[in-house]
């Protein structure tokens, strides 16, 4: 609810080289995982507080407008935020109550009527513009927020907020490169704040940059290391960017940390086995696909890890599976080819060397 920690008593407060298939999911969930951003009311925290003078905080109904919203009435809440507001009509403070709370229950006309209101009586108050950039963000109207935003930061340079949701705002306008800016300028501010960081990390996705998408998602996971999906995003990054040793390290905490995860488990058996950890590339991805049967890229790359051990019964029965899920994988159908050979099933292996010639070669550059 955003009223009830966008208020404090005396206040307010605002925050304010193997499986291409295998390597595009670690992109697809780059693109998940960074996507996982909270919506604009979410992103506010207890961190800039403006306490607004106004005689209207000391209105027994302001009072109960707060206790309403504290205790998760928000019908009751914006019922009497709206008599606060229409008895105190002079009050910039009521009217940005009155706002908020009618944030609460998705009532955006209503909402951006009252913080209209608000900034009539006075505009010098950050805040109510950086909520007003909220409330139309909350409908998708992007351009219609960078104004209130640009004001909330002209008003308040140093709060972080407003950079990090205008950047939001310039990537979906397509704006990227000025999403690049108004991120890094949210990280300078408070590099304490991890949400700063993986919008820096959405921003430079955007660009086009997977080094600086790294770059921020390290300093994002730093600030959160006991998360599974700060981790694993790390762990993918480096595989984006064909840095497989280095993906290894973060991949297992993110592991540690969720073990049921099959996709943590499926790439990191991949970086396994892609620095000739065959044994135990296997063990994770025997795990990947206990925890999603359907995931062919991981019979895949569990058949070749079987493969260089020279397992060739088990290895078979993955690449079996691989091409039931894969019928159109070149690499399943040529290793399982390689491996009936190599127990002399001589049919089989050209059978399988058929299917393998109509299934197209993966081309192109390789990554995650």
């Amino acid at each position: 609810m955003f009223s009830s920690f966008l208020f404090r008593l005396a206040g307010v407060s605002f925050i304010a080289g193997f499986s291409l298939s295998s390597l595009c999911a670690a992109e697809e969930s780059i693109d998940s995982l960074l996507n996982k951003l909270p919506a604009p009311d979410k992103l506010v925290k207890p961190h800039v507080q403006q306490a607004m003078q106004d005689p209207a905080l000391k209105d027994p109904l302001a009072k109960r407008v707060l206790v309403a919203a504290a205790l998760g009435n928000e019908a009751q809440a914006v019922s009497l935020a709206r008599e606060l507001a229409q008895k105190n009509p002079k009050s910039a403070f009521a009217h940005f109550l009155h706002g908020t709370t009618a944030m609460d229950v998705r009532q955006w006309p209503e909402a951006a009527g009252a913080f209209h209101a608000s900034i009539g009586v006075d505009s010098s108050f950050g805040i109510v513009h950086l909520a007003l950039g909220c409330v139309e963000m909350l409908q998708d109207h992007y351009a219609a927020a960078l104004p209130s935003l640009a004001r909330a930061s002209e008003i308040k340079p140093s709060w972080a907020a407003g950079w990090l949701l205008t950047s939001q705002c310039d990537v979906k306008l397509g704006r990227r490169a000025e999403g690049v800016t108004a991120a890094k300028r949210a990280t300078s501010i408070e590099p304490g704040w991890i949400y700063t960081w993986i919008q820096l990390g959405r921003a430079e996705q955007a660009v086009g940059n997977p080094k600086g998408t790294l770059n921020a998602i390290v300093r994002a996971a730093a600030l959160a290391p006991d998360s599974a999906d700060m981790q694993a995003v790390v762990g993918f990054s480096y595989i984006n960017l064909n840095q497989i040793p280095q993906a290894i390290a973060p991949l297992q905490r993110a592991a540690r940390l969720n073990s049921q995860d099959y996709l943590v488990q499926g790439q990191l058996g991949y970086c396994l086995e892609m620095t000739g950890q065959a044994g135990a590339a296997a063990d994770h991805l025997r795990k990947a696909t206990s925890l999603s049967p359907t995931y062919g890229p991981g019979w895949e790359q569990l058949g070749f890890a079987y493969q260089k051990q020279g397992r060739h019964q088990e290895s078979i029965k993955a690449y079996e599976q691989a091409t039931r899920l894969m019928p159109n994988s070149h690499l399943s159908w040529q290793h399982l080819a390689e491996e009936y050979r190599a127990v002399g099933r001589t049919a089989d292996a050209q059978r399988a060397q058929s299917h393998a010639g109509t299934a197209a070669p993966r081309s192109g550059k390789k990554k995650a």
